[in-house]
């Protein structure tokens, strides 16, 4: 229970970094220029580092893969129609929902 909180925090900790430290550090960054650009991969960096640790879990749940990747197909999908990560982000977890219900769903029927 207390390795899942260390989690949580770290991802807290690392989520208030990449936001904290380029404003506090701002001088630096605008003297070369390259804020926006950070900004631009800081936010795909905290992203892929987001979706690698909730996707893959230990010890590895075959039901939670095809869940997580059924919900990766249709965030890639309302991604590509409307190019909005906020968008594919909210609707994602609401059809990751909508998998687990169905997914339960299947379970009591067979």
């Amino acid at each position: 229970m207390l390795k899942n909180y260390i989690v949580i925090f770290a991802v807290a900790a690392g989520t208030y970094l990449t936001r904290y430290l380029p404003i506090h550090y701002r001088e630096r960054f605008e003297t070369t220029g390259r804020l926006d650009e950070f900004f631009t991969y800081s936010s795909t960096a905290l992203i892929s580092a987001l979706f690698i640790t909730a996707f893959v879990s230990v010890p590895v749940d075959p039901e939670a893969l095809l869940r997580g990747a059924l919900t990766l197909f249709f965030v890639s999908l309302i991604y590509k129609k409307w190019r909005n990560l906020g968008l594919s982000v909210i609707l994602g977890v609401g059809i990751h929902l909508l998998n687990g219900y169905v997914f339960d769903w299947f379970k009591n029927i067979l």
